[in-house]
């Protein structure tokens, strides 16, 4: 048997010490301005998505409501929630002021927070307002299915008192906002006859 001789051989084929480096420090930079993304918020998981709520079609009744000292009709409409995405997210009834603009975008309510239906609006509620002594005020109800403080699916928004004239409320835009940022809209019909 042979002793067979092993020869290593120096390869001193390699990537150059500058090449090198430069790969370094542009993986650093890259890693550094990843980091800096996600802890500015740039980049953002679940948490951060907006949050919005799906309305249905308003539903506008008629009612009868004292105005100017006898019985007028004015409108009232239901806004039911339909879902709130995303799905966990907890809206507080407390959180959640009503906008109405006019269909000309001239506002006709300015934020206002809404307060727990009684079960029953009262037809002879009059102030003294914009259209002068004994008009009808317009309020703003939510109405709770499940018994807690926090909106869901199923519980629904009530406008009542809408008078047709002189205030337009026909064809008006509802908004519903969570700390200055719009969380839902819907139209009102612009006929309500």
């Amino acid at each position: 048997m042979r002793n067979a001789k092993v020869v290593w051989h120096k390869n001193d084929d390699a990537v150059s010490p500058v090449i090198g480096t430069i790969l370094m420090v542009a993986i650093t930079v890259v890693l550094a301005a990843v980091l800096w993304l996600m802890v500015s918020g740039m980049i953002g998981g679940a948490d951060d998505e907006r949050i919005t709520v799906n309305l249905q079609t308003p539903d506008v009744q008629a009612a009868e409501a004292a105005r100017y000292g006898a019985l007028s009709t004015v409108y009232d409409a239901t806004l039911n929630i339909n879902k709130i995405t995303p799905k966990d997210e907890k809206v507080m009834w407390s959180e959640v002021r009503i906008i109405i603009k006019g269909s000309t975008g001239s506002v006709l309510q300015a934020a206002s927070p809404l307060v727990l239906d009684a079960g029953a609006y009262d037809t002879d509620l009059i102030i003294t307002g914009a259209e002068g002594a004994n008009a009808v005020l317009v309020q703003f109800w939510y109405v709770e299915t499940t018994g807690d403080t926090k909106m869901g699916a199923g519980d629904a928004i009530k406008v009542t008192g809408m008078p047709t004239t002189p205030a337009n409320w026909e064809g008006a835009t509802i908004e519903l906002t969570k700390a200055g940022e719009r969380i839902a809209e819907a139209t009102l019909p612009t006929d309500f006859e």
